[in-house]
């Protein structure tokens, strides 16, 4: 071991040794209190409440039951700010797009590499398939099912090009778009629901005081649906995992093609 190994390991020491007795003697301050907060406290008693249906949201995952049901209008506008996000990166390499060679000489990783891709992405897409259908039971959900889902293109282009998942696969930038369109327009008519069938809410899950809502059906046959909260969470599977794929392929293209397509 050497001389700065030795003093680096040391300093580590005592400054670990330090920040413990500050821990111990209080000296960090406030500290948030470890007594559950009135409001989280009320998702966790009524979101799935078999005895007391007055509030529920029919979902035993309180992170779902809030982001679908008693904040559902939020999470509206966030996929909406997504969706234009995308719509902005198809913009920008609208016209660089157009002048790129469709044949690209992309040769990708190795052997190894395309292997072991080519097991692992069946997983991805199998683990983010049950991360949006359990959304509404487990953790998890539409967004975090549709990043999962992402990584499994994302991986393909890596280990073996752009053109391989576009002529392979036949997962081009415009079909990226037709999919997410078509979460998107699930998901409006899911907030709309409600209002077609004749109540005077907007996308409430499930009835409550305030509202004459629809009372949803919380299963479908076998299946445990929480009203309409898997169903929303499928259409945002959809839509985030085409929306990140879809910016995927446009970064992807390579850096001479794009300094060729733009005139440098």
């Amino acid at each position: 071991m050497s001389l700065k190994d030795a003093v680096l390991g040391v300093a580590m020491a005592v400054f670990l040794l330090m920040v413990s007795v500050v821990v111990v003697l209080g000296g960090t301050g406030w500290t948030p209190s470890t007594e559950i907060r009135p409001l989280a406290k009320f998702y966790l008693e009524n979101c799935f409440n078999v005895f007391n249906r007055t509030w529920w949201a029919a979902s035993p995952e309180a992170v779902t039951s809030m982001l679908w049901d008693y904040r559902g209008i939020d999470t509206y506008y966030e996929t909406s700010v997504f969706f234009l996000a995308v719509i902005g990166g198809v913009t920008i390499f609208r016209v660089t797009e157009a002048k790129l060679h469709r044949k690209m000489d992309d040769v990708g990783l190795s052997l190894i590499v395309k292997t072991t891709t080519r097991m692992v992405f069946p997983l991805v897409v199998i683990v983010s398939a049950s991360v949006a259908l359990h959304g509404n039971l487990t953790p998890g959900g539409g967004f975090q099912a549709g990043v999962i889902l992402a990584v499994g293109p994302l991986l393909l282009i890596a280990a073996f090009s752009r053109s391989f998942l576009e002529e392979n696969l036949k997962l081009s930038k415009d079909r990226c778009l037709i999919i997410r369109s078509v979460g998107l327009i699930a998901i409006a008519l899911l907030v709309a629901l409600p209002l077609m069938a004749g109540s005077l809410s907007l996308m409430q899950n499930q009835a409550k005081p305030w509202s004459q809502a629809l009372q949803l059906p919380e299963a479908v046959g076998p299946i445990w649906t929480s009203g309409t909260l898997l169903f929303f969470n499928v259409a945002e599977f959809l839509a985030v995992g085409a929306g990140f794929t879809l910016l995927f392929l446009l970064l992807s293209a390579p850096e001479e093609e794009l300094k060729r397509a733009i005139g440098l």
